[in-house]
Formats: C-alpha cells, structure tokens, sequence
C-alpha cells in the first residue's frame, strides 16, 4: 500500500491533474449520452416503468451531467491558478507574487486561445471536405444537432472560419464548428478573474483574503445572473479560497479523521452534482432537492439550480479530497495523471471525433430510413437518417471513439503544446519588449491542462 505521507508533499501538483481528467472524460460521456441514451437525462424513469434504470439515479447518473464536470473545470482553474502566487505571499514575497501574476496573463490567455483556434480550424476543414456528413445525418440527437452544413463555396467557407473563430470569444454566440467550446470564453473570464481577485487579495492575512473571496463569489451571482454564464465567479473564487485551504495546516490537523469527514462530504458533493438539468419534477430526490433551492438560495440563481448544484457539488467535492489523504493518493495514480495531462485535448478534440469515426462506427452498414424529425418552427417532420443501431455497435462504435481521443490527444500534447508554448513565449517576448525571444514557460498553471513542458 502506498504512504501516504507522501501525498501531503506531492498532492498540489497531481491531484489536480487526476481530478480535471476525469471531469473531461465525463464531459464526453454526457455528449455521448445524448447522443443514444437520452433517457438517462430524467432522473426517471422510461415510459413503461416506474422504477428508475441505474444510470438515471444519483451518483450513477453523473455519466450525463456535464453541466456539473464543466463546473470542475472552474473550480480547478481558481485552484491551481491560485497555489503559486499565494505560496508566495504567505512567505511575504508580495511583490514577486504580483509580478508573476502580471508576467502569467498573457501566457495564460494566449495556451487557451492558439489550441482552440487550431482546434477550429481543424473541425472547419473536416465540415468542408465533407468528412461528417454521415453524422449531420445521424438519428443521434448530439451529432445531428451539432454538425454544421459545409459551406457554399470556399470564398464563404473563409468567411464562416473567421465567424467561428471569433464566435468562441463573444458572449451569447456560439463556435457552429464545435459546439464544447462554448464553456472556452467563460474560461477566458474566469482566468481575468482569478487574476483581477489574487492581486486584490495579495497584501491581506489568510483570513481576510478567504472573506473577502466569499463576498467576490457571493458578489458574483449578480454578474453571472446578467451574464448568463455558468456561475464562472462562485466557482472560481471559491477555488481560490480551495488553494488557501490547501496551503494551510488544515488538511494536516483533520488527516486523521478524514476517513470519518472525507466520505460522507464526497457523497454529498456528488450527490449534489448529480441534479438533473431538465426534469427534475421526475424523481422524488430532485423534487426535494428543487424545492430545497426555491426556498433557500437567492431568487437570481434559481434561472439554472443545475449549475448552482453541480457548482457547489464541485466546490464540496474538491474540499473533500483536499482534506484526504486516500482521495489524493488515488487521483495521483498514472492513469489518471495521463489523463489530466491531456484533459484540454479531449475537450478540444472529442467533438469532431464523435462527428467522423464515432459516426462512421456506429452507422457502418446502415441506410437511411425515414424518421420523424423536428423543423425549424418546432412542428414534427419526417427526415431521411441513419437509425441507431443495437446496444453492440453502440458499444464497439464508444470504445473505438474512446481509444481515438486518447491517442489524438496524446499526439497532441506531444506535437502541438510545444509548438503553443513556443509561440505564446514569443509573442509575450514581442508585447515585453525583448528582442530575443523567452524560453517556453511551465504549463502549470494554464486555464485547463496542467503541464510541464
């Protein structure tokens, strides 16, 4: 068995990374949820029962609550980001924390933006060479709902790139080229944020800044309200109140009862977590847990008590592990950590594999039948599509997509981060003033991915 002494030292760097891989890998699991099990979205129950299937009841249905793992990612994001500047100034080393967080937004802004853009890129060639017209004519809700129309003509096809190029940064517009970078300009803003918030706090106490991060979080429900953001200020201030946390000697004082404390928070942070985005009315546990939200939290954050819950589910859940040594221990393990290391590229990169092999994989040998469908006025027409298959080539059809985003991913981490890091070195080399251009700084501490390159 492990000693777990030693995840007191190392869990800073690798508990992140395991917990951030496995979010992404649910975030795919929802897409691939809606994509043949739609069911699974009501927490119950299938028209002809009345007793729930296993992966509609909580916990379980966590496979189809991306809403609650993209929170993860928020949470996460205040957290890590947090860690190095606040071990700086609890050493009383203020200026050399505000200068690192001066010197690390460009960094940071630009390892978001230059994959993403690459990522768009990408899934606009594929959409124009007519590589996933199989899945624009898909019966899977996700495919068919989130595969663009090629372009008219190349000349247009340039200009529906700089439109989606620049749609990922806008708010209330929307990527048509690959539908998850929706969650891309919150992140942007909560990287602003987690900035704007750690050089406020730099010169106060631990107790002052944790204080004053709860009323930015609290504050924040008001901007996300107007916003319609996914509750981007609560998650990532309270993940910087996380970062405190962890520095402090609290998690050392309660290691010795986290096996009493850390389970029952874990159960309840995913209990939390698994609220249903849409029919909660359905099941008696969401009903209470809806009537618990109507009652009690603020009447402008009842507009999405999905996220809300999965919010502070993350939050709880985060703070559970932070306080166990055996949670730490298990998300260091290597799977894991590979996962986390190449956490952003599946989030970049499953989507237009669900829309190419997952597609081709799970119709191979079909032809089209006549389905009904829904127009664009809302009333039911009929369309020539693809069926979905049986439950065998629905599962060949999951794991060879699986195995496809882990080996793209891996590639380009390998391949392709060298080559961002490069280029946000020179370019903040240009925008400093130098003349020669910097080495390559640490991934550490970028939006979504944790690396060392």
């Amino acid at each position: 068995m492990a000693d777990f002494a030693d995840v007191e030292v190392t869990f800073i760097d690798t508990e992140p990374q395991g917990l951030r891989g496995i979010a992404a890998v649910f975030v795919v699991s929802s897409h691939v949820v809606i994509c043949y099990a739609r069911i699974l979205i009501p927490p119950c129950c299938a028209p002809s029962s009345s007793t729930p299937y296993l992966f509609q009841r909580p916990i379980f249905r966590l496979v189809a609550s991306g809403h609650s793992w993209v929170a993860i990612f928020f949470i996460l994001m205040g957290f890590v980001n947090a860690l190095k500047p606040l071990q700086l100034v609890r050493s009383g080393e203020v200026d050399k924390a505000l200068q690192k967080l001066a010197s690390s937004s460009f960094s940071r802004i630009f390892r978001l933006v230059l994959p993403a853009t690459a990522a768009t890129i990408i899934s606009w060639l594929i959409c124009n060479l007519g590589l996933d017209s199989m899945s624009a004519q898909s019966d899977a809700y996700w495919l068919h709902e989130n595969t663009p129309a090629p372009s008219s003509s190349w000349s247009s096809a340039f200009a529906d790139l700089f439109h989606g190029l620049t749609a990922t940064w806008m708010f209330g517009d929307q990527n048509p080229y690959d539908q998850p970078q929706w969650a891309l300009v919150y992140l942007l803003q909560g990287s602003i944020m987690i900035i704007s918030a750690l050089s406020l706090v730099a010169t106060m106490t631990p107790s002052w800044r944790t204080t004053t991060l709860f009323l930015l979080a609290y504050w924040s429900l008001n901007w996300s309200r107007i916003i319609g953001d996914p509750w981007t200020g609560l998650c990532c201030f309270l993940g910087i109140t996380l970062g405190e946390l962890s520095l402090s000697n609290i998690p050392m004082a309660l290691a010795p009862y986290s096996p009493y404390l850390s389970p029952p928070v874990i159960f309840l942070s995913l209990f939390l977590m698994s609220y249903p985005g849409s029919y909660a009315e359905s099941a008696s546990w969401s009903i209470w847990l809806r009537d618990f939200a109507t009652s009690y939290f603020p009447n402008h954050t009842l507009g999405a008590i999905e996220r809300i819950y999965g919010s502070l589910g993350g939050i709880l859940l985060v703070a559970g592990i932070i306080i166990s040594p055996h949670a730490r221990w298990t998300l260091s393990r290597p799977p894991l950590l590979w996962l986390g290391r190449v956490s952003f590229a599946i989030y970049l990169l499953h989507g237009m594999v669900l829309r190419t092999i997952f597609a081709w994989v799970l119709h191979l040998g079909q032809s089209r039948v006549i389905v009904s469908g829904q127009g664009e006025n809302g009333h039911a027409i009929l369309v020539e599509r693809y069926p979905l298959p049986g439950s065998f080539q629905r599962f060949l059809a999951t794991a060879v997509m699986g195995v496809c985003v882990g080996v793209a991913s891996h590639f380009w981490n390998l391949n392709l981060e060298p080559f961002f890091a490069k280029m946000t070195s020179r370019l903040e080399g240009i925008v400093a003033g130098k003349v020669q251009p910097i080495e390559p700084k640490s991934n550490g501490s970028t939006i979504l991915p944790l690396r060392k390159d």
